[in-house]
């Protein structure tokens, strides 16, 4: 099957499952993660507390580990709901936001890849670099624009196959990788970076759309094609205003987002082993 059209229909089944996400994430973002699950057709619940974090799981059919707000307690909280969906076998999606600006954050990716099954691993390209063992010029949050394009697919290739998993780097260029294929997805708008949570955004669609698909390949490419697809309408209808406009504009287009829209706005391209060489 064609792999725009699978990611694409993905919108429909979604829609008729309405899978229910358990997102352990930070509380910056939290609002805007459960409004955008909500939008795309799923049922979000936000549970941190370890006392009940692999209960709540249970409900679920799908899990993200958010690191952006990390604590002790949250930690524990995502190492017991990890357990809880590697034994249910529900995919597991993880997002190291800031990974390597702290000891705490380098140490608690470290466990969470060491201790639970990762399903997607959503990321930016100093992010996984810092994953892989490589040196990166952290600023903040924020990747580390001299890792190029071509580094980056290397990056997704070596992580897919360290960690058995799907990997998805966002940046300019947008990467999906597991052990087999590499694909490159264009689009979006450079207004997506001037809006906090859009990452975080990213990393629930991915969740979301796991949570409908067997194969986490296209799983993943549908979730960073619907991101950049709300991305460019939202520009369309309401960029000119600013970005508070265009963050509610990035929602309304996810609540109206079908697969006829996202397949059109898909632009894939499958890289080869040899293009990263």
């Amino acid at each position: 099957m064609d792999l725009t059209y699978q990611a694409g229909a993905l919108c429909d089944v979604l829609r008729d499952r309405q899978p229910i996400i358990h997102c352990i994430t930070n509380y910056v973002t939290i609002n805007d993660c459960a409004n955008a699950a909500l939008a795309i057709g799923a049922s979000p619940i936000m549970a941190d507390a370890p006392e009940e974090a692999d209960a709540v799981t249970t409900h679920a059919q799908s899990l993200v580990l958010n690191i952006g707000q990390l604590s002790p307690r949250k930690l524990d909280a995502m190492l017991l709901a990890g357990a809880q969906a590697n034994r249910m076998g529900i995919p597991v999606v993880l997002d190291p936001v800031g990974v390597g600006v702290s000891a705490l954050r380098t140490s608690a990716v470290r466990q969470l890849l060491e201790t639970v099954h990762i399903s997607i691993l959503r990321c930016n390209r100093s992010e996984a670099a810092c994953i892989y063992g490589m040196h990166v010029n952290q600023h903040g949050i924020d990747s580390d624009h001299s890792i190029s394009i071509s580094d980056g697919e290397a990056l997704a290739r070596a992580l897919a196959a360290r960690y058995h998993c799907t990997v998805a780097l966002t940046g300019e260029t947008d990467l999906v990788a597991n052990a087999f294929h590499l694909y490159r997805l264009e689009g979006g708008h450079k207004m997506l970076s001037r809006v906090t949570g859009m990452g975080c955004i990213a990393t629930v669609l991915c969740a979301v759309f796991a949570a409908a698909s067997d194969d986490h390949l296209p799983a993943a490419i549908a979730a960073l094609g619907t991101i950049s697809a709300a991305g460019e309408i939202a520009f369309e209808k309401a960029g000119h205003l600013g970005t508070g406009s265009f963050h509610i504009a990035v929602i309304d287009a996810l609540s109206q987002m079908d697969a006829q829209t996202l397949s059109s706005h898909l632009k894939l391209t499958e890289v080869s082993h040899a293009d990263t060489q």
